[in-house]
């Protein structure tokens, strides 16, 4: 059985509702889940923890394939995709192809993410994850609502309840 198109909506669906509440607790506006080839998450709702663990590498993308990885007892993720609220840093991708996720499917696209204040196109070629690597895993999956999770965070940032701005803003410096 695969995943079919309605299940996943449904899932990021779910999980940009985890995000919006995310970003009302301040954290930043990036959830990532890993679901099975049938379409059922495997993980729980990752979110950036950065700042509260330390561990640089503890974006949403990696957090929730942890937990995949954990919950199940597996060294692959071979046959899995990763639905993400705004598409993956060079980090993520790459923490995605090593532990053999198939597909990365993504409510916002990167330059929309960029638009923003998120700009971490840089990480790619950094990375090594060059324009035919993601478009080996990228599949656009836009949700209603997808982008509003951004928005409400500039909102909030914008209107003085936090410390950084649009442009200021780094993917793995906030939780």
């Amino acid at each position: 059985m695969s995943a079919d198109a309605a299940g996943l909506t449904s899932v990021m669906v779910q999980a940009v509702d985890a995000c919006a509440e995310h970003v009302d607790a301040g954290g930043l506006p990036f959830v990532g889940v890993v679901v099975n080839a049938a379409g059922e998450a495997m993980s729980g709702f990752g979110v950036n923890r950065v700042a509260e663990t330390g561990d640089p590498m503890s974006h949403a993308e990696v957090v929730a394939m942890r937990d995949a990885m954990t919950r199940h007892g597996l060294d692959t993720l071979a046959g899995c995709i990763l639905l993400a609220t705004g598409e993956p840093c060079g980090l993520c991708y790459q923490y995605a192809i090593d532990h053999g996720i198939d597909t990365i499917d993504v409510a916002v696209n990167r330059d929309e993410v960029a638009d923003f204040g998120f700009d971490y196109r840089s990480s790619y070629p950094a990375l090594g994850i060059t324009d035919a690597k993601r478009a080996e895993l990228f599949r656009p999956l836009p949700v209603p609502r997808g982008t509003d999770p951004f928005t409400h965070y500039l909102h909030l940032h914008l209107s003085g309840h936090a410390v950084a701005g649009p442009g200021a803003v780094s993917k793995g410096t906030s939780s």
